[in-house]
């Protein structure tokens, strides 16, 4: 089985370029690129990144994220969100920063509050065990439906930060 490759990263970008906040017209003071790449072993059995069309399930994508202050000012209380799109799950502790920031996952942490909730890793979810007691549980990779990174420092002007996260394809 293949899958189209921009069949999962149609909704990634749509939804990563309306996830910027911090700036009612981050579209204009906050530039942002958004690229992904299959990750692959070389023959030397290095990790490389190479663009494809295609994908299996079992290989990871790596989601990579660059926006640039094109402001005069800092830019404070900047969050940075991107899904992780339905078919794949998110390799935990993959995810890399350029800048300080506190790094979190969405998902449905407690069965008792309605939508879904954000915490820091490692990340923890409630659930019902087979004598019906509610126990707290690693939470699963594949629950994870978005991940952010919260500054933790003004963003200078013309200052830039990468941030990338790895999926794998279910």
């Amino acid at each position: 089985m293949r899958i189209q490759i921009s069949q999962l990263s149609k909704t990634l970008i749509a939804s990563t370029a309306l996830s910027i906040a911090g700036f009612a017209a981050a579209a204009e003071a906050l530039s942002s690129e958004f690229s992904f790449r299959v990750v692959e072993t070389n023959a030397e059995g290095e990790e490389v990144l190479v663009e494809r069309e295609t994908i299996r399930p079992g290989e990871v994508i790596s989601y990579e994220l660059r926006h640039e202050n094109m402001t005069d000012g800092a830019m404070e209380g900047l969050v940075i969100a991107a899904p992780v799109p339905d078919g794949v799950s998110l390799a935990l502790g993959s995810e890399v920063t350029s800048v300080a920031a506190v790094f979190e996952v969405q998902a449905e942490m407690d069965p008792e509050q309605e939508g879904l909730e954000w915490s820091t890793v490692p990340a923890t979810r409630k659930v019902v065990d087979a004598e019906g007691n509610m126990i707290e549980e690693p939470l699963p990779e594949e629950a994870v439906a978005a991940v952010r990174w919260t500054l933790s420092e003004p963003l200078e002007a013309g200052g830039s930060a990468f941030n990338s996260y790895r999926v794998r394809l279910n």
